[in-house]
Formats: structure tokens, C-alpha cells, sequence
């Protein structure tokens, strides 16, 4: 999107916040939002700077990476939106939990790096240690995909699962020889280790295999079901907004990093190189909903209880 159609349509978002105002919507004054220190809350932080949104309502803001305590603040309803991954509102929703997808916004900022070598192919794996974040979640099913797909033998790779802050820390002491990491932390390893080589893009990996398309939905915005439906105005302007807030950061990426700097106590040069490597932009929701089941249709086939068993239903869906 360029700097004039952004303008036009934070122009047009201001007709609609005059309109919703002018209805006599029942006013919301504080709108409780967690989610991790990562490029999908930059819209939401940038949005609450402006002080948009009507009645003076302003957000809330979390910062915390902690995913399963934001589910259980939302399930309790202490929450009303929540930044997590899309497998993680996925299963939260098939076990009962009273949530939707409001938009997905992160589409894969994940990476291989190897130690002191080039992997050409995925077999360039088989009897070396890779490190991944969490055994069973989106990275480890992504690997282990790839590597059957590419004809590896899952059997000589020594898989060991760390964080990723101690995996890229432990990485960069020289005693892992592969790792998948997101960013910035992919931006700070580089830097930092003078033996890491980027080998893989995970994104253009899954495009490898899926006829071009490299778009992963990885990370969500979700809203609490009983906040959608008594306040369905302010929803889908949030939303709205959050468009708006991502064209921001694509377009600003000094001052986005800058904010990124004083809410998540990363370096702005840091952050900022990052978002060079990140695919920040929500779609159509038609269009969101057709990526994300090509995503869980494949999830079913290895890990179907990443995302609760079974595929979400329609009211996953906002």
C-alpha cells in the first residue's frame, strides 16, 4: 500500500469512527489486549498513540509472550483481544473456549540458520543437531514437514528443543549446528554470530510446496465472542484500524522500530532491520480464512492436536 492510499484510508476509517459516534453505540472505555513483543502488536500500539477510537476509549495494552495465560485471561473474560499464534486461538477455540479470529497478520518471519555451513537441501540435516522452539508446535511440525518432504530421514536429525531466545543464545556459543529462528532474533544472531549462514526461508519453503504461495499464517488477532457481539461497531473498526496501523509500520519502519524500542526493550536498529524480513499485512477475510485451512488441513496430517483434533468451524471465523 503507498503513503496516499494509507491517508486515504485512515481519511475513510474517520468518516466511519463519525458515523459509529453519531449511532449512539454504547461506549467502551478501556479495551484490555495482550500479546507478545513482536510486529503484530505494532499496529495496536500505534492505534492507541492516535487515540482514534470513540468515546476516548483507549486500549490496554500486555506486552507478554506468555500465550496460554492470554488465553485463559480471555476465557475468563479479562481479556478482550489477544495477539497469539493462529494454531494456539485454533485449538483454545475446538476445546470450547469462546473466541475468533479477528484477522491474521503475521504471515511467517521464520528462518533456518546453520553453524559454519550452507544447507542446500534439507538432507544437508541428517546427522546434525536442530533446534527448534517447543516439540509439537508450528516450527516443529514446519521442520519435520520439510525434511519428509525433501526425502530426509527424520532419524539422523538430532532434534533439541529450546526457547528461542536460549536456542539462538546457545546457537551462537557454537554447540547447535542448526536452528530456526523468527525475527528480530534471526537480524540479532547474524549479527552476532559470525558463523551463522541464512540457508533457509521457511516462507519460500512452503512455497516451494504449494505452487507459489508462500504465505503462512502464523499469528492472529482474536477477540473475546461475548466482547464481538455486544460491541460488533467497535470490532470491526479495530480491525479497520489495525489495517491502517500495519501500512503505518510498513511504511515507517524507523519510527515503527522506535516504538517497537520503548514498548518491547529491543534495539530500534535492530527491530528496524527485522521488519525487512517480516510479512506484516492483514487480507481479505475470504481470502485469510482459504490460507489458514490449506495451513491446518496440512497440521492435521502430523500434529492435529496443535490445533484441537479437528478443523474449526465456521464461527472460528469473525
Amino acid at each position: 500500500m503507498t503513503r496516499h492510499k494509507s491517508v486515504i484510508l485512515i481519511m475513510i476509517l474517520l468518516l466511519t469512527l463519525l458515523t459509529f459516534a453519531s449511532a449512539g453505540a454504547e461506549q467502551v472505555s478501556k479495551i484490555r489486549i495482550q500479546g507478545p513483543p513482536t510486529a503484530g502488536m505494532l499496529p495496536l500500539l500505534w492505534l492507541d498513540e492516535q487515540g482514534l477510537l470513540p468515546g476516548g476509549a483507549s486500549l490496554e495494552i500486555f506486552i507478554s509472550p506468555d500465550h496460554q495465560r492470554g488465553i485463559s485471561l480471555l476465557a475468563s473474560s479479562d481479556l478482550d483481544l489477544l495477539v497469539t499464534g493462529v494454531n494456539v486461538g485454533a485449538k483454545a477455540y475446538t476445546r470450547g473456549i469462546d473466541l475468533h479470529l479477528l484477522n491474521v497478520n503475521i504471515w511467517g518471519i521464520d528462518y533456518l540458520l546453520t553453524a559454519g555451513f550452507q544447507a542446500d537441501s534439507w538432507r544437508d540435516l541428517e546427522g546434525r543437531s536442530l533446534c527448534l522452539p517447543l516439540q509439537g508446535g508450528p516450527l516443529d511440525f514446519l521442520a519435520r514437514y520439510f525434511l519428509l518432504k525433501n526425502g530426509a530421514d527424520l532419524g539422523e536429525v538430532d532434534f533439541v528443543y529450546l526457547p528461542s531466545n536460549n536456542g539462538a543464545r546457545t546457537f551462537q556459543l557454537g554447540r547447535l549446528e542448526a536452528i530456526i529462528l523468527p525475527e528480530p532474533l534471526v537480524t540479532i544472531t547474524l549479527n552476532s554470530f559470525d558463523q551463522a549462514v541464512l540457508s533457509f526461508d521457511i516462507q519460500e519453503e512452503w512455497g516451494k510446496l504449494h505452487d507459489g504461495e508462500e504465505r503462512i499464517p502464523f499469528v492472529g488477532l482474536f477477540v473475546r465472542g461475548g466482547f464481538a457481539r455486544e460491541n460488533p461497531e467497535l470490532i470491526d473498526l479495530i480491525n479497520e484500524y489495525y489495517q491502517a496501523g500495519a501500512a503505518w509500520v510498513r511504511e515507517n519502519p524507523a519510527e515503527a522500530a522506535a516504538l517497537a524500542a520503548e514498548h518491547f526493550s529491543q534495539p530500534a536498529e535492530v527491530v528496524q532491520a527485522s521488519l525487512d524480513r517480516i510479512h506484516l499485512e492483514v487480507y481479505p477475510q475470504a481470502e485469510t480464512r482459504e490460507l489458514v485451512e490449506l495451513f491446518f488441513s496440512e497440521i492435521m496430517e502430523f500434529y492435529p492436536e496443535m490445533i484441537g483434533g479437528e478443523l474449526p468451524d465456521d464461527h472460528f471465523y469473525h
